[in-house]
């Protein structure tokens, strides 16, 4: 439904994915910022020469007659490129609108069930958000392969979770939970780079239950 999409974003974003690689091979460590503010160099080169496959596992909690911890697991692989060369300059006003725009899908994702139709459309916009930020350049003083990594597997899960919304998969809450944290870590970073104050709104309370 959305892998043209998905595959676009991959290519615009260089192709990384969340985490490092598990193989003890060298690999992109999306955390990394580098230092000082620097100015925007107008041409930039990234390679990338592994296949990255991460796993992550989420837990989340469905509320019947009684509670069930279910634990879904969720994967995705990055296809490797030999190279991506990038000459696109940082647009600080487009990527400010889309930043704020990823803090909004984010505070109209936490008021819904994730399953149906229209998380499933949400969910798509914000990977559309952030295929348009891998499009933009990166933000002067983050490295560029790590904050195109974060893209990429962003979008990847965001296209996922709502392909897994669509089918209403429990699934797509626990993915979707990976992508909430992921986002804040993502604007963090930019915060640091860009003097901003982006920040997410205050997570929905977990569902109780009570035993008659």
């Amino acid at each position: 439904m959305h892998r043209a999409r998905v595959a676009a974003a991959v290519l615009l974003s260089g192709a990384a994915v969340l985490g490092g690689c598990s193989s003890g091979t060298p690999a992109i460590e999306l955390s990394q910022v580098a230092g000082g503010s620097g100015t925007p160099v107008p041409t930039q080169t990234v390679t990338v020469t592994e296949i990255d496959t991460h796993t992550v596992t989420a837990t989340t909690t469905v509320v019947t007659t009684a509670t069930v911890v279910a634990t879904p697991t969720v994967t995705v692989t990055a296809l490797p490129r030999p190279s991506l060369t990038t000459s696109t300059v940082f647009n600080r006003p487009v990527a400010l609108a889309d930043y704020t725009s990823l803090v909004s899908d984010v505070r109209l994702l936490d008021g819904m069930s994730l399953s149906g139709n229209a998380a499933a459309l949400q969910l798509d916009l914000m990977s559309q958000h952030l295929a348009r930020l891998g499009a933009n350049g990166p933000p002067p003083g983050l490295d560029a392969p790590s904050y195109y990594g974060r893209l990429g597997s962003l979008g990847l899960f965001a296209s996922a979770a709502s392909d897994e919304a669509q089918a209403n998969s429990p699934v797509a809450q626990s993915r979707y939970a990976v992508i909430r944290h992921e986002t804040g870590v993502l604007l963090t970073l930019v915060n640091g780079a860009l003097k901003t104050t982006f920040a997410l709104p205050t997570p929905p309370p977990q569902p109780t239950t009570t035993t008659p």
